[in-house]
């Protein structure tokens, strides 16, 4: 197998992507990395900025912690297997990369001419999707032999779009979960789906405890999902449109309302076991 890995790298998701590295890291040839800063988004503060006026600052806090702190921890993790010569129990993205040997891609827009070609040339039997801020147009979605398979960090056709846990505990849910799908148009989350798995939530939990919990219960039945694509192209079942929903970023009032009904975007004790796991500091404990 010839993969593609798509992935916005996050603190938050390094629990699951280590799993899917040690699960199928052996065929993934590409990764291809989100940056959106200096795109046709806008520069890193006009990006800030939007949001803040937007969401409001938590939650445009937390997004840039989350991402933003792999980039601390990786420089850390360097520092502590420099002196103690212990590795850290959640490598980032680039570690992951380079010790697979697999090429890396840094790209604003992943249906541009030069990421199109690169992908073109290494010709991959299948394009795995997780945690991935783009969507991925028409000619991207046709190249690989097998298709595109998504990670959802929910129990689609429900709760589709880029806040499913911040929606699941504004909705008080007692149960959620991960969805493996195709990807098979520009649609959002909208495809065949191959697996899911259920995960049971409630709101003493923050969306970071969570969306590590279920992005690691994604990742551990990607393997599945993928040997039965292999042995069935037209495998999955059809989403059942009228159950669908799709939900956008939370509005600075919806955070409100959150943060009044008690609920926690992420809680020290989260952050703290990540930061450690990732940075040769501390041990994770799924």
């Amino acid at each position: 197998m010839k993969i593609v890995l798509c992935h916005l790298n996050s603190l938050s998701c390094l629990p699951g992507l280590n799993q899917l590295f040690k699960d199928i890291g052996n065929d993934i040839g590409m990764v291809i990395s989100s940056t959106r800063f200096g795109s046709r988004h806008g520069t890193f503060w006009q990006q800030v900025r939007n949001s803040v006026r937007r969401h409001g600052l938590p939650l445009t806090l937390w997004l840039g912690c989350d991402i933003i702190a792999v980039q601390f921890v990786t420089t850390v993790a360097r520092v502590v297997l420099w002196i103690t010569g212990r590795p850290a129990d959640l490598a980032t993205l680039p570690t992951l990369t380079a010790l697979r040997g697999a090429r890396f891609l840094k790209t604003a827009n992943i249906n541009d001419a030069a990421t199109l070609a690169a992908v073109s040339e290494y010709s991959p039997d299948l394009i795995v999707v997780m945690n991935f801020d783009q969507i991925l147009g028409r000619q991207l979605i046709e190249k690989p032999r097998l298709g595109v398979l998504n990670v959802h960090p929910a129990l689609l056709p429900e709760l589709r779009g880029p806040c499913p846990v911040i929606w699941a505990l504004m909705q008080g849910r007692a149960m959620s979960g991960a969805s493996i799908h195709i990807i098979e148009d520009e649609t959002i989350d909208s495809g065949r789906i191959l697996a899911q798995a259920e995960v049971a939530i409630d709101g003493s939990q923050s969306v970071a405890r969570i969306n590590a919990a279920l992005f690691l219960a994604g990742a551990r039945n990607l393997g599945a999902a993928i040997s039965a694509l292999r042995a069935n192209p037209t495998a999955g079942s059809v989403q059942d449109s009228s159950r669908a929903s799709y939900l956008g970023f939370p509005t600075r009032e919806e955070m409100v309302a959150f943060r009044r009904a008690g609920l926690r975007l992420c809680r020290l004790s989260d952050l703290f076991h990540l930061l450690a796991a990732a940075s040769g500091l501390g041990s994770w404990r799924s």
